[in-house]
């Protein structure tokens, strides 16, 4: 006879439709008298008690860590820590706010001296028509930051809620000693912390708004729902994924691995969500609405293009799949990266199905982009599907190990489980500290100077302002990032209106004092006055003459 626990790691909790029966006879059914329950239902029972605990602890948990990253968004917000990314969401939401259903969006220097394109055809993130509603129960652009920080304590939570769930799942029905069912607890538990304190998380929440954190959130309910059967939900998790853009229609394919991979009664939707995600993608970017994810140019080196012409997204799988030796090399190359993101989420999750389907897609499509960002902790937000997935699987392999007949097994569980938690704690111990000495750059006085001039600026102004802060200043029409394009200065367009400029070299991005010098001694040649500020911010207001169309910043030395 077969043990169920002799499945291979493919066939891990929650993969079989199922639950193991206990070899032997079929105890008798409870009389209803004291000690009447089979031992195994006791047991169950009581397991059943604790990880009912377990999970309350996790509601705690989260919530405190929700607070915590609120408190956290306040700071950045006050602090002026926003850059190019969160200006790109802020004008959008406020112009939806304010009836511009079809928001212009100026920020992107696309087609220069062209600037940007309509919101929506960045990543097509209709997500953003309905989070726009946020503004009348609370003016004010910090709203993204709290909608992303309940995406990232959200995310945290159904992580840890679905692990529970498959622990129970896999524990369910088997006789165990009190030592066995230690185990699980300790699994949840074991979890819980590693999520918590995930460093990609507070990275994340360090740089800008951006959708990728409410987007795991929904695919983690989704994937929730549909491993535990409730079909009826499921649904609106997955068409609020799409509504997230692009982007996270990659996610629903990745899930559709998973989903094949990992249950025979999950296949037919799996590919369903394969299906999905694909056309979903393709007809976002057949439409024009995919123009922010610069295919060509991120993964056209994959299909050996002609000089000149740009390779579509065919010619791009079929030069990976043809010439192996270059995706190959690119991922060789950043190995070190790809351990240091999924380290924290303890590695072995990836030979689950849940961690093996989303590592698949959402580290090939970050790893193998001609652009180094995407592998680096600068894009955390990239990979936080990962971080959660990748988890739970660890959790999985552990528990398959941990429910192995021999105790050597459950022993083998224990030493690596508490040898990958420890190594969480000390990368997070590493890194998360780094995050806020990379984004909060902006000192007191320059983020009090900022805070005077911000309010006086009308409505109706231009804004031009420095990367670095750039994102405060974006709830307007027109608005523009000030830096120098390669070295040439800069043409910004006019729409006749006054222009107020805010300009300083503190943020993460680009701009120098020698820019600012050049820049202002330009713009008082031209008549601009000078708005008070403060130390380190210079902020100036002109008015151009009718009918000028550009401005051009000159370079700020020759050449």
């Amino acid at each position: 006879m077969t043990d169920a626990d002799d499945r291979p790691v493919g066939s891990l909790v929650g993969t079989d439709p199922s639950p193991p029966v206990p070899a032997g006879p079929t105890p008798p059914e409870s009389s209803g008298e004291v000690g009447g329950a089979p031992p195994s239902s006791t047991a169950d029972d009581a397991l059943t008690a604790r990880l009912r605990l377990v999970r309350r602890i996790g509601w705690v948990v989260c919530a405190c860590m929700a607070l915590g990253l609120f408190a956290y968004s306040v700071h950045i917000y006050r602090r002026f820590d926003l850059t190019t990314d969160f200006a790109i969401s802020n004008q959008a939401w406020s112009l939806i706010a304010h009836g511009h259903l079809n928001p212009y969006s100026t920020l992107n220097p696309y087609n220069y001296p062209h600037y940007g394109y309509s919101f929506w055809q960045d990543h097509f993130e209709l997500i953003m028509w309905p989070l726009a509603l946020l503004w009348f129960l609370y003016p004010h652009s910090i709203d993204l930051l709290l909608v992303q920080d309940i995406g990232l304590a959200g995310s945290t939570l159904v992580a840890f809620l679905f692990l529970v769930d498959l622990l129970e799942r896999r524990w369910e029905g088997r006789r165990r000693t009190r030592e066995a069912s230690r185990l699980p607890v300790g699994l949840a538990l074991g979890g819980l912390v590693a999520l918590v304190v995930n460093p990609w998380t507070y990275w994340a929440a360090s740089f800008d708004f951006h959708i990728e954190p409410l987007a795991t959130l929904f695919l983690l309910l989704a994937a929730r729902d549909l491993w535990s059967g409730r079909n009826r939900r499921a649904p609106v998790w997955i068409v609020l994924v799409l509504l997230c853009g692009n982007v996270s229609a990659t996610y629903l394919f990745a899930l559709g691995i998973c989903a094949v991979l990992a249950r025979k009664d999950l296949r037919l939707k799996g590919v369903g969500l394969m299906a999905l995600g694909l056309v979903w993608a393709e007809a976002v970017g057949a439409i024009g609405g995919g123009t922010g994810t610069l295919i060509a140019g991120n993964y056209g080196y994959l299909a050996h293009p002609v000089a000149g012409r740009t390779p579509s997204n065919l010619a791009i799988v079929k030069g990976a799949l043809l010439h192996p030796s270059t995706p190959f090399h690119m991922l060789t190359s950043r190995s070190s990266n790809i351990y240091r993101i999924l380290a924290p989420s303890g590695v072995i999750g990836v030979a689950s199905p849940l961690g093996f389907g989303i590592t698949f897609v959402v580290l090939l499509s970050n790893e193998l982009n001609a652009s180094p960002v995407f592998s680096s902790p600068l894009s955390s937000f990239q990979n936080l599907p990962m971080c959660f997935f990748v988890l739970i699987g660890t959790v999985e392999v552990l528990a398959w190990f941990s429910t192995r007949r021999a105790r050597a097994w459950r022993w083998i569980a224990v030493v690596v489980g508490v040898g990958l938690l420890v190594q969480c704690v000390v990368l997070a111990t590493l890194w998360i500290p780094r995050a806020r000495t990379t984004f909060l750059v902006i000192d007191g006085p320059t983020a009090a100077a900022l805070a005077r001039v911000e309010p006086g600026i009308p409505s109706g102004d231009e804004v031009v302002a420095s990367q670095g802060v750039v994102g405060r200043f974006a709830n307007r029409q027109y608005v523009y990032p000030f830096l120098d394009l390669g070295g040439n200065g800069q043409a910004i367009p006019l729409h006749g209106v006054p222009v107020t400029f805010v300009l300083t070299d503190q943020g993460i991005e680009y701009t120098t004092p020698a820019d600012i010098a050049a820049a202002t001694a330009h713009l008082e040649a031209l008549d601009a006055r000078r708005i008070p500020a403060g130390p380190g911010v210079v902020a100036l207001r002109w008015t151009p003459p009718a009918g000028a169309a550009y401005l051009t910043i000159p370079p700020t030395a020759a050449g």
